[in-house]
């Protein structure tokens, strides 16, 4: 990897890091702002770490997107939690519509795999599915450092 490489991911870590510590931070009427950062740092995020050229950027984004609004269509039509006073049958029928939805869930996936192909190669696709994990991972992460950062500050008051 090339040094401008390199101090371009240091510069999207640092970014990250910054707008990570001050996204979960604000009130109910920036919720649509906090998700059009978060949406503009996992962009920055996998475009750095793909390396992906102008030219794939703009076959690749398209592609993306609908792959993700897809995904969240499902999952959002799947996300009733199980309670404890639920039924036995109420109970299986949840699994069974669970199960179905990580099936589909897969299809989409392979559907897109195709997609994408058209913009990115294989190996780049490969790193995808690893980079989104790594993500919400980092996003998690750091909430959890605020968190702590949070209390520590308001115990030395």
């Amino acid at each position: 990897m090339n040094t401008f490489n390199f101090k371009l991911k240091n510069f999207y870590l640092f970014a990250f890091m910054i707008f990570s510590l001050s996204i979960f931070g604000q009130g109910g009427q920036g919720r649509e702002k906090m998700k059009d950062k978060f949406k503009a740092q996992k962009v920055a995020f996998i475009t750095s770490e793909l390396e992906l050229t102008e030219a794939e950027s703009q076959k690749f984004w398209p592609i993306f997107n609908s792959y993700q609004s897809e995904l969240e269509t499902l999952r959002s039509a799947n996300d009733k939690k199980p309670t404890k006073d639920m039924t036995d049958k109420e109970a299986e029928d949840l699994i069974y519509a669970k199960l179905d939805g990580r099936s589909k869930e897969i299809d989409i996936q392979k559907k897109y795999v195709q997609k994408l192909k058209t913009a990115i190669p294989a190996r780049k696709i490969a790193l995808l599915f690893g980079l989104e994990k790594e993500f919400k991972e980092k996003v998690i992460s750091n909430m959890k450092e605020r968190r702590i950062q949070k209390k520590g500050g308001m115990g030395n008051e």
